[in-house]
């Protein structure tokens, strides 16, 4: 798996961690803008430079959480794709903690996401491990907010 896919893929599952919980805490559906900062990447297998190129980086992105998906519940929005699995999931009183694996290709992908969410906006620090080939352990901070409707 290429760097920018298995960081894309990592990024992914610990952004959408945000508005997805966010809807539980009694979020109205709409436009989230999200932004996720690399704290720390370390990877196997390529030179130190490439890793730290990546530390500090902002990688911002929109998402409209429609009400069908609301209604399904957060779980659904946190997973990237089918092979996602909950190890362990808590949504209470605004503070968000779980733990998730996903299949990406031969790889696996470890998650663990803790967070705080109001109504509006939400903060979450995630860590994230891929096993495989290029082993890449990488951790995060996201910063979201709702931003008004979701534009079609």
């Amino acid at each position: 798996m290429k760097i920018s896919t298995r960081l894309a893929a990592s990024l992914a599952c610990i952004a959408l961690a945000g508005p997805a919980t966010a809807q539980t805490a009694g979020v109205t559906p709409g436009q989230w803008e999200i932004a996720v900062t690399i704290n720390s990447m370390e990877m196997t297998g390529v030179p130190a430079g490439v890793a730290r190129m990546m530390v500090g980086k902002t990688t911002r992105v929109k998402h409209c959480m429609t009400p069908e998906e609301a209604a399904r519940g957060p779980q659904d929005l946190l997973k990237t794709d089918k092979s996602c699995v909950f190890k362990r999931y808590s949504m209470v009183n605004g503070r968000l903690s779980s733990e998730m694996t996903c299949k990406q290709g031969g790889d696996v992908m470890t998650a663990v996401t803790e967070g705080r969410f109001d109504a509006t906006s939400f903060t979450a620090t995630g860590r994230s491990t891929t096993t495989g080939q290029m082993p890449v352990t990488m951790t995060s901070t996201s910063v979201g907010r709702r931003i008004g409707e979701c534009r079609r």
